[in-house]
């Protein structure tokens, strides 16, 4: 069998927190300047990072989950069973980056403030608009040594390093704050209600019933449509009945 995970938000927070985490990871695959073909898609995903950033408040939603992490993780600390040496040092992390985070300046106006930065950003807004001819500082920089475009890239990628920190705990909890239950939908959906304090729906299922969810729905109800993949129209509906697991986190 090969179990696969999709994962679906049920909020604006959550949804803020994934499309920001997905930025991150194509930073990391694009970060490392040995091929000169990652040099345009690390400009875009910084950019867009940048982008996200400004027109969210992500200190406010990364408070949010780890001030409800903090409250958790105390709430934890009287059960017997739980090793509370472990358990204290991930409070105290937690406690760490949430003051990082409340201390934090407005999101990436360093890198905003970046000359160098500054001069490329309207040319990536555009379609094939950082060729060499539109952006000939952008040549120049891919032409300097390794080392010193490395180094530039390392400044540019600390600067979001406590962001990229808090971020990934607080999606760690969120993902690990629910457990899988095994389901059925029949002809091949599945429909339930969850808590308000919901955010994130995790479902496991087999990849080889060559089939996917369709997830529609709000914090309240949600509904689960499994497809098969379609080169006509995409997707069809599936009349079988499915196996699969749900966590509510």
């Amino acid at each position: 069998m090969n179990f696969v995970v999709y994962e679906h938000p049920l909020n604006e927070k959550a949804r803020l927190l994934m499309r920001l985490e997905l930025l991150f990871q194509q930073l990391a695959d694009f970060e490392a300047l040995t091929e000169q073909q990652n040099v345009q898609p690390f400009f875009t995903r910084l950019y867009d990072c940048i982008e996200l950033l400004e027109r969210n408040d992500i200190r406010g939603t990364l408070t949010f989950y780890l001030d409800l992490l903090e409250k958790s993780m105390i709430r934890w600390s009287s059960h017997p069973e739980i090793q509370n040496e472990s358990l204290q040092t991930k409070l105290k992390e937690a406690v760490r980056l949430q003051n990082e985070v409340n201390n934090m300046t407005k999101a990436c106006q360093q890198l905003k403030d970046d000359k160098f930065l500054a001069s490329l950003r309207p040319r990536f807004g555009i379609a094939g608009g950082s060729c060499d001819f539109d952006l000939p500082q952008l040549h120049y920089w891919r032409n300097k040594p390794l080392a010193q475009r490395q180094q530039d890239i390392d400044e540019w990628l600390a600067i979001l390093g406590p962001l990229r920190q808090a971020l990934d705990f607080s999606l760690l909890f969120l993902r690990e704050s629910g457990s899988f239950s095994p389901q059925q939908a029949d002809n091949g959906f599945y429909q339930d209600s969850c808590a308000d304090s919901v955010s994130l729906l995790r479902i496991r299922y087999d990849l080889s019933l060559g089939v996917f969810p369709m997830i529609s729905g709000s914090h309240r109800r949600f509904s689960i449509s499994f497809m098969r993949p379609d080169k006509c129209s995409v997707k069809t509906s599936v009349d079988d009945t499915i196996g699969f697991e749900l966590a509510n986190c």
